[in-house]
């Protein structure tokens, strides 16, 4: 099939999935009378390689996920998940002790703001009223 067709099959555009062959994450692709010829094993590939940039994994992550056969390496997918699921841990972490500062900032400017005072002086401590 074209590339037209994979690229309609799996919402990948024809210049990514041109770009994922030139990065060696598809097997060479035949020609036929000039144009690409791709299979379904490649539909099945651009459509795994999508998946896996859906789920905030590189592009290089998934290429060390190809053995030397073009076959998937099945533990080194698992292992790529399992970091990836660390990452996100991290990161959601890291994410709520943000969300615990702006309600704390939030709280701050609330109570500043219903004492009635409208003249504010910045401080490292906060905003403080002028005298």
């Amino acid at each position: 099939m074209r590339i037209s067709e994979v690229s309609r099959l799996t919402g990948a555009s024809a210049k990514a999935i041109r770009l994922y062959e030139a990065r060696g994450l598809l097997p060479p692709v035949p020609r036929l009378n000039r144009y690409r010829d791709y299979s379904e094993q490649d539909v099945a590939w651009v459509q795994l390689i999508r998946q896996a940039l859906a789920l905030g994994i590189t592009l290089a992550a998934v290429s060390r996920l190809q053995g030397r056969d073009g076959r998937l390496d099945w533990p080194a997918v698992l292992a790529l998940l399992g970091q990836q699921r660390t990452r996100i841990a991290s990161e959601r972490a890291r994410l709520a002790q943000v969300e615990r500062a702006l309600q704390q900032v939030s709280d701050e400017l609330q109570q500043w703001l219903l004492s009635g005072s409208r003249d504010c002086v910045l401080e490292p401590s906060g905003c403080t009223t002028q005298a």
